[in-house]
């Protein structure tokens, strides 16, 4: 860049930065939106969206940053006139070395004119109309909003109800308000405008109006000279006000204020005392405890229905109950009395409205609540639940039958019993076995007779007897069959033909005594001896061989 003039300098700087003013934050918009220039900005120096003005990165200077601190130079003809321009914070941003136009003027070479009013300078380069104290809008043309001023219009008034100057902040006071602020009254004895004029009122209760200077009695007072206090019942200006104070609360003459007697409170003395308080403004603290109750005057306990006692704190003796205790209880043998209700609670073994009824039958214990645990007809003890076991029965709920050879109660008798010793764990009558019979079961069962208590009869052929136990049939040597209706057939013997015979040479023997009956010439016991003869021979072979098929069967 060649050496230019002072002017020259200015005039290369304000029409670069006027040609070239988009930035990042324009990206994306159209023309119409301002966004129509390209940045210029060099060595990553950031571009305002606004005025295109470079802000330079460390290290660096010049209208777009290009050259470097160490090369830069700035002619001298031109330092007194670049300004920094700070008047906005909206602006703070402009170019390093911007140039200032006359006052009223903008833009290239100067050549626009600002349209901003009410005494607001405009920015040299894009126009904008910079804040000034008391004004706002595009063109500074708008007042600031009522109860606001100064720069921005971010101030807020300190004058109570009145407006303020927009630009300075002054109040504007009404008469009878005193500045600053005008948030109170003219002080006593002065009135008007600013407070300035003295009051006329020569009466000792007299007020003077602090906007008119009007004289008027004091609240409370009345009549020519404001002598007069207001009468019972009324207060306030010329005692006009009628009193609200109820429950015997004493109203103020002057502010109608309530003054309430020990035992209420509120702004008409409506209310009585909260519950646990009492006396002058309810700031006594009640001592009735047990939901007792206090006077809201006097603090007195007032007992609830079975309390008593000076601070509530006694129950009703015993046989009372209800308000002071003064009900007599109606619970009869032991039952326990509700100091309140005076409903009984009954002891073991008794129930009703007065415990005055046993438990029936199967019941037990605290108002006869309780099921009894008591089997095989066991009764139980109303009072307890213990068990009393009928004959024959034992255990805590009378479960168990008497272990065999005692019965009854108890089960402390033993049985009396010859065989087997059991008896009916109830009666200890014997039980006898079969076979037996008797009272202690002494007799066995008579001959054809057999079973338990012997009355069942035998069923066997002839006069073979049977068992007495099961009636089965004891057969007679030579008898067989479950009736001992059969003969043992000649191999076999003795009882029930139990016995096999042992006859040679196909011999067959007596079913009663095992005999043997020798065939022909055989002889000896068992026919094992002798000289047979042919014909003999043929007809041992014969019933040798038969009797051993016969056997083999």
């Amino acid at each position: 860049m060649s050496e230019k003039t002072g002017q020259d300098w200015l005039r290369w700087v304000s029409n670069r930065h006027l040609r070239w003013v988009k930035s990042p934050s324009c990206l994306g918009k159209p023309k119409q939106d301002g966004c129509a220039h390209q940045c210029q900005c060099q060595n990553g120096a950031h571009c305002d969206h606004v005025t295109g003005a470079c802000t330079c990165s460390p290290g660096y200077a010049g209208t777009f940053c290009e050259k470097s601190k160490s090369s830069f130079s700035l002619p001298s003809e031109a330092s007194p006139l670049l300004l920094c321009e700070a008047a906005s914070s909206n602006h703070s941003d402009v170019l390093s070395w911007p140039t200032v136009c006359p006052d009223g003027f903008y833009g290239l070479d100067c050549g626009q004119m600002c349209e901003c009013r009410n005494g607001a300078r405009c920015h040299h380069i894009t126009g904008a109309c910079l804040r000034t104290a008391g004004w706002a809008g595009p063109h500074c043309i708008l007042a600031c909003s009522k109860g606001f001023f100064g720069q921005g219009c971010e101030q807020r008034c300190d004058c109570a109800g009145v407006w303020c100057h927009h630009e300075s902040g002054s109040c504007g006071c009404p008469a009878g308000l005193a500045a600053p602020g005008c948030g109170k009254l003219c002080p006593a004895g002065m009135f008007g405008q600013n407070c300035s004029l003295p009051c006329r009122c020569s009466g000792g209760q007299e007020q003077c109006h602090p906007a008119t200077g009007k004289c008027s009695c004091l609240p409370g007072y009345y009549g020519a000279g404001c002598e007069l206090r207001c009468r019972a019942g009324t207060f306030g200006p010329n005692c006009k006000s009628r009193c609200s104070c109820v429950n015997g609360g004493r109203c103020d003459f002057r502010t109608g204020a309530c003054y309430c007697p020990p035992g209420f409170i509120g702004a008409n003395c409506s209310f009585s005392c909260p519950r646990g308080y009492y006396g002058k403004d309810c700031a006594q603290l009640c001592s009735c405890g047990e939901e007792g109750q206090c006077h809201s005057v006097t603090g007195r306990c007032i007992c609830g229905p079975g309390r008593m006692g000076r601070s509530c704190q006694q129950a009703c003796p015993r046989g009372r109950y209800g308000l002071q205790c003064r009900n007599t209880c109606s619970c009869q043998n032991g039952g326990l009395c509700d100091p309140v209700k005076g409903s009984c609670q009954c002891g073991l073994g008794w129930s009703g409205p007065r415990c005055d009824t046993a438990c029936s039958q199967g019941k037990y214990g605290l108002d006869c609540a309780q099921d009894c645990p008591c089997l095989n007809k066991g009764t139980c003890d109303r009072f307890t639940g213990s068990c009393s076991c009928t004959a024959g029965y034992y255990g805590h709920s009378c479960q168990h039958s008497c272990p065999p050879g005692y019965f009854g109660v108890n089960c402390a008798q033993t049985c009396d019993c010859q065989v087997g010793q059991t008896c009916d764990h109830e009666t200890g009558k014997c039980v006898c076995p079969p076979g037996f019979y008797g009272s202690q079961c002494q007799r066995q069962c008579e001959a054809g007779s057999f079973g338990s208590s012997c009355v069942q009869t035998c069923d066997c052929a002839g006069e073979a007897p049977c068992e007495a136990t099961t009636g089965r049939c004891l057969c007679p040597p030579g008898r067989t069959g479950h009736r001992c209706e059969k003969s043992c057939g000649g191999e076999r013997f003795g009882p029930d033909c139990s016995l096999l015979c042992r006859c040679s040479h196909g011999a067959r023997c007596d079913g009663l005594s095992g005999r043997c009956l020798c065939p022909g010439a055989w002889l000896g016991p068992t026919c094992s001896e002798g000289q047979p003869t042919h014909a003999h021979t043929h007809t041992h072979t014969h019933t040798h061989t038969h009797t051993h098929t016969d056997l083999s069967i």
